[in-house]
């Protein structure tokens, strides 16, 4: 049975540290209160469904977690969704998933008319600046990461074999989260018929999962170059302090730090035996390029001529950083989305002035077209595990098929 809850989130989570860039799980959350039922959960979430957005997934108990914020407004504008809702969240509401086909019925009509766009990436590459930007540009209703989709993303990492019936069971959660996510979106803004999901970076390792669930979904890739990538987050790593990265990558002491942030990946690379066996130092470097070329790899493959499941848009963060609003512009015209603000490519400019992390302890460091800490002996490892992992993609500065620019 659907239940409601009171909780408050573990205090670990309101200490500093990379711990907080954990999924959410629904152990998460200390109870504060008695079970209340819900015995018509349908009901209860069309009446109030604007005050619960879709949380996280239990996948042991086989039930879909919404959280009530104590301050939604304050929590919307947090750049990472889920680590604020976590912080944040006031009651629980839990619905098992023979449930769901009922409560997203109940609201289905009422956003029937909803186009939805997933955002995919490849991390430290400006996908919170850009949906920061399709925010301003006032045309859709956007949301930064919610760890629905990451609990799917782990589940479907984790488990060898995925039986039939499990995969249907996961394009039904991922369907009735949608319909749900939707309906909280709408009533938060009922203007606009648009509402864009920007995704945390591993879960572009299941885009193929996603697009079979949801093939009427709109998507999109925000990749960047190697170099680039690596730059950022040694940056993150160190606080931006080259110093600090010159000691720990001289001291070989830089394995351990990649090991704090291993979560930020689909997987840990050094439990792959073909990232794992990489004849190269297994540092800030190393972990990097590894997280890089898992996504990439998915990102290949579907971009490949003739590919089933495709993203309807893919760019670069290099053009993204150079064109500004023209790129974002370029995008929602892709996208088929009309934009009816006359004052959008102002607006989405400006968003382009402010450090769409800023405060966080993930923020970039540095600007975006400073001058790189990667020399030689960087990219002497770069080329050597691009070589050595012989997965197609054969120089940093890799282009996917069909990415957009701007002529």
């Amino acid at each position: 049975m659907a239940y409601l809850r009171q909780v408050h989130c573990k205090r670990m989570f309101h200490r500093r540290g990379y711990h907080q860039w954990d999924r959410t799980q629904f152990i998460d959350f200390e109870p504060a209160g008695d079970i209340v039922h819900v015995p018509d959960p349908a009901e209860f979430f069309r009446d109030h469904g604007h005050d619960y957005y879709v949380c996280c997934a239990d996948m042991e108990a086989n039930t879909l977690v919404l959280a009530k914020s104590k301050e939604i407004s304050k929590t919307r504008k947090a750049p990472f969704f889920h680590e604020a809702l976590r912080l944040d969240a006031e009651q629980v509401l839990v619905i098992p998933f023979s449930l769901l086909p009922g409560v997203a019925a109940e609201v289905a009509k009422d956003v029937g008319h909803i186009t939805t766009v997933f955002l995919f990436h490849t991390m430290r590459c400006g996908s919170t600046l850009l949906v920061k930007a399709l925010e301003a540009s006032r045309a859709m209703n956007t949301l930064s990461e919610s760890d629905i989709y990451t609990s799917i993303c782990q589940y479907v990492v984790t488990k060898k074999d995925i039986t039939e019936n499990d995969m249907g069971m996961l394009y039904d959660v991922i369907r009735h989260a949608n319909t749900l996510f939707n309906y909280t979106l709408w009533r938060e803004n009922p203007s606009n018929t648009v509402t864009c999901y920007k995704m945390r970076g591993q879960v572009t390792s299941i885009a193929d999962i996603l697009h079979k669930a949801l093939p009427d979904v709109k998507t999109v890739l925000l990749y960047r170059g190697l170099a680039g990538t690596v730059d950022s987050y040694a940056r993150m790593i160190t606080g931006g302090s080259y110093w600090k990265y010159w000691l720990l990558t001289a001291l070989k002491l830089d394995y351990n730090e990649s090991r704090k942030i291993a979560v930020m990946g689909a997987s840990p690379p050094w439990e792959n035996p073909v990232f794992a066996s990489l004849p190269v130092p297994h540092g800030i470097v190393w972990f990097t390029a590894c997280v890089w070329l898992e996504l990439m790899q998915k990102a290949v493959e579907m971009t490949e001529p003739g590919s089933s499941q495709r993203f309807h848009v893919v760019l670069r963060y290099e053009d993204l950083y150079l064109h500004k609003e023209a790129m974002v512009l370029k995008v929602l015209d892709c996208l088929d989305i009309k934009c009816g603000d006359k004052d959008a490519g102002r607006k989405i400019r400006e968003a382009f002035g402010v450090n769409s992390q800023a405060g966080h302890m993930i923020a970039s460091r540095g600007p975006a077209g400073g001058e790189s800490w990667l020399g030689k002996w960087e990219i002497a490892i770069l080329s050597e595990i691009l070589s050595y992992a012989n997965v197609g993609i054969d120089k940093p500065d890799f282009t996917l098929n069909g990415t957009l620019t701007i002529v």
